[in-house]
């Protein structure tokens, strides 16, 4: 007897699969367009706001197309966080007819939760970490030095340092996922627990300032949501024993 999976892939062709991919690219790209040129003209405001929120006088453009790349490079990030939506709707719309119906159900209660936590883990980036680190590098300045800070350097700084907070803040989604369906065992992140330190110092001295504190401010979240990681897969193991029982 074969499976839901198989049965859709005899129903539609690899060529109507790859027309159907690119019709909804196609919507994405669209809607992102609008959204790029539409939000060119919003990016200015956003732009000023971003910077007034530091402790720097000034940025500097070294170069003639420098501000413009600099309103470009905002307007890209939000375009791309307005036509996420759009984004995951189109994704899902492609996958979930080839998945089972607990896998639907699976994958159709983690997205908002997804979302949420990506979008609020970039803000603790965004609105926290940024800040400490900025004061902290700002601090090293004295009589006689001038911080100099290009508008690209500090975009870079800003974007570099806020997203990887909504990247890893997903972990402890994906970690009830996988101890839910007896993917993973909890006593996973007890085992690896002294390498989950040193990586999340090394991922720290990757992405922070080359400077202890800011190391040690952005190494510690990291190794912090890792044992959240853990209580949470304690969790939902549990639960997903006494759904078997049942």
């Amino acid at each position: 007897m074969m499976s839901r999976n198989q049965q859709i892939d005899r129903e539609m062709p690899l060529v109507d699969h790859l027309a159907e991919l690119r019709k909804r690219l196609l919507v994405v790209l669209g809607l992102f367009s609008g959204f790029f040129v539409v939000g060119y003209f919003g990016s200015r405001p956003i732009l000023y706001w971003v910077i007034q929120r530091s402790d720097l006088r000034h940025l500097a453009v070294i170069g003639i197309t420098e501000a413009f790349f600099g309103l470009v490079k905002v307007d890209f990030v939000l375009s791309l966080i307005a036509v996420s939506p759009v984004l995951l709707y189109q994704t899902m719309a492609f996958i979930l007819p080839g998945l089972t119906r607990t896998e639907k159900t699976m994958v159709s209660v983690l997205v908002i939760p997804g979302m949420v936590l990506f979008a609020g883990g970039t803000a603790v980036g965004f609105f926290w970490f940024v800040p400490i680190v900025l004061t902290v590098m700002l601090s090293f300045t004295g009589h006689g030095i001038v911080p100099l800070w290009t508008l690209s350097n500090y975009l870079s700084f800003v974007i570099d340092l806020s997203l990887p907070f909504g990247l890893f803040f997903e972990l402890p989604l994906v970690s009830a996922v996988l101890s839910y369906h007896g993917m993973i065992r909890p006593g996973v992140f007890v085992r690896y627990r002294r390498y989950a330190v040193l990586g999340a110092f090394v991922l720290a001295a990757i992405l922070a300032p080359p400077d202890a504190l800011s190391m040690l401010l952005m190494a510690i979240p990291f190794y912090l949501i890792y044992e959240l990681s853990h209580v949470v897969a304690l969790v939902a193991e549990n639960r997903g024993k006494l759904k078997i029982q049942r």
